[in-house]
């Protein structure tokens, strides 16, 4: 700039000057901008806090079986069913009772005459008694009535394991399905890239002159709908994630392993599937519970026409029973017997109720196993044929790539058609379609003979070590807990953030 004359120096100067402002002005706008854009230090720790979504089915199955609300809410069942074991049980036992009472009693006698005279008085009375009542024989019914809960708390067992054998099978479809769902999308992907590469050349060789107008049609043409198949897929597998997570409660990972085989808990046939199923299915065992859950029920009705044994003693101290009398002491001890004649067919209509819903449960009991016959039969029928499926496809699947490694190289040459080199990708993308899907379906196949047959249960699969202990059943509370917690009830007062007094300092 020192040869420039003065005017041209200042100018330039100037322009200089309004430039590094204009910079400067920009820089002070921007720099809130993006320091609001840039994640923080905090948010990034935050982000690098996230959990890692489950990757495995072992985990997933653990995490189910210990957390699943369906699962939890059976669990809570059996818990309440439990104690119907001690609610029979307690009418064998002795009942014992305080009675207190305090009153006035006011008499009015009038004595015949003549003269007639009248006689009145008003006593205070009170008292105390203690009751203790035995019921020594009820027609069996109380033994029956414990035989009855039990059975219906196994039943409950039963059902239990029943769920949750269904909820590890949902877990374990619906992780296939995702792993599934991964491996379609990037076959879709693969598929995506060849037909951009082959329309890419296609477009090459008509500007060339080699190829006409018509094979760019048909590549594009099968670009769209190698990307209508690309969004297919990848809509099935969010919704298969979403399941998982529902199921599980927790995402899946990005990178799911591979399921381990189970092959060897299977049994050995279908028709041995078939045997196991119908007597080792959960659901087949509820349904034998609830049979002599039913039988007990016929005969504690019966019980009911059958006669009644109980002793009852009482001690008692009244004070002020008459004007004369201060206080009497009294103590009983009394038997009772009774021999029920007729009720008005009450009685004889339970017990015909009872048998009538003994003869449903045995109904329902070979419903029951029927149905699990059938699930373990299907089941291996169609684990057989996924079997088959895998091993045709497989062969299918390499005889396709080889023929659009050759079917590329002959369309070089001139020799093959763009539709012909289309249409065998197109195989191919099927084939390894066909392939992983038999492949899933494998698995699923093996997780449903499990469950028909009772063994997907967390020992056999090898999870039980990451299931929280004390998980199925919580500690039985004693007698002496939930009376204290009735009690309480009676002691409860707000608390002292809700009490009146301080809302009314609060200005509340």
């Amino acid at each position: 700039m020192t040869g420039l004359p003065l005017h041209r120096r200042r100018a330039l100067s100037g322009v200089s000057l309004r430039v590094l402002l204009a910079a400067a002005l920009a820089a002070s706008l921007v720099a809130p901008a993006w320091a609001e854009g840039a994640p923080r230090p905090a948010q990034r720790s935050r982000v690098a806090a996230q959990p890692v979504g489950v990757t495995s089915l072992e985990a997933a199955l653990a995490r189910a079986f210990a957390s699943n609300p369906d699962i939890q809410a059976q669990r809570g069942q059996v818990r309440a069913t439990n104690e119907t074991i001690a609610q029979a049980r307690s009418a064998g036992l002795p009942q014992v009772s305080a009675t207190a009472y305090a009153g006035v009693l006011a008499t009015r006698s009038i004595m015949r005459g003549p003269p007639n005279t009248v006689d009145s008085a008003t006593l205070g009375q009170r008292g105390v008694a203690l009751t203790a009542t035995q019921t020594l024989f009820d027609g069996w019914r109380t033994q029956n009535s414990v035989v009855q809960a039990q059975r219906l708390t196994e039943g409950q067992k039963q059902q239990l394991r029943a769920i949750e054998q269904s909820i590890l099978l949902d877990v374990a479809t619906s992780y296939v399905a995702v792993l599934t769902g991964h491996a379609l999308v990037d076959v879709q992907r693969r598929n995506i890239g060849f037909l951009s590469t082959t329309l890419a050349n296609a477009r090459t060789r008509l500007a060339s002159g080699v190829a006409t107008p018509t094979d760019v049609s048909q590549a594009e043409a099968r670009l769209s709908r190698g990307q209508a198949d690309l969004s297919a897929v990848e809509a099935d597998l969010q919704i298969a994630r979403d399941r998982f997570a529902r199921l599980v409660g927790a995402p899946a990972g990005a990178q799911l392993r591979p399921v381990r085989p189970l092959q060897a808990l299977l049994p050995q046939s279908r028709e041995a599937a078939r045997d196991v199923a119908g007597t080792g299915n959960p659901a087949v065992l509820a349904a034998m519970e609830q049979v002599r859950a039913a039988d007990a029920a016929v005969r504690i009705a019966q019980g009911q026409m059958l006669p009644q044994l109980a002793v009852q003693g009482q001690v008692s101290r009244d004070y002020d029973t008459a004007t004369d009398t201060r206080r009497v002491d009294s103590a009983q001890m009394v038997g009772r017997v009774t021999v029920p004649l007729y009720s008005g067919g009450g009685q004889e209509a339970q017990v015909r109720q009872a048998q009538e819903l003994l003869g449903a449960a045995r109904l329902q009991l070979d419903s029951a196993r029927l149905q699990a016959r059938s699930a373990a039969f299907a089941g291996y029928t169609a684990y057989l044929n996924a079997g088959a499926t895998i091993r045709a496809a497989t062969a299918e699947s390499q005889a396709a790539q080889v023929s659009v490694e050759g079917m590329q190289k002959q369309v070089d040459a001139g020799v093959r058609t763009l539709v012909e080199l289309l249409n065998a990708q197109q195989d191919l993308v099927i084939a390894r379609g066909r392939l992983i899907q038999a492949h899933g379906d494998r698995i699923v196949a093996t997780f449903t003979i499990l469950a028909a047959t009772g063994r997907l249960e967390p020992a056999r699969l090898g999870i039980a070590s990451l299931v929280p202990a004390g998980q199925p059943v919580a500690p039985a509370r004693s007698d002496w807990d939930v009376r204290g917690d009735a009690w309480h009830d009676l002691r409860t007062v707000p608390p002292a953030e809700t009490r009146p007094s301080q809302q009314k300092r609060s200005g509340n």
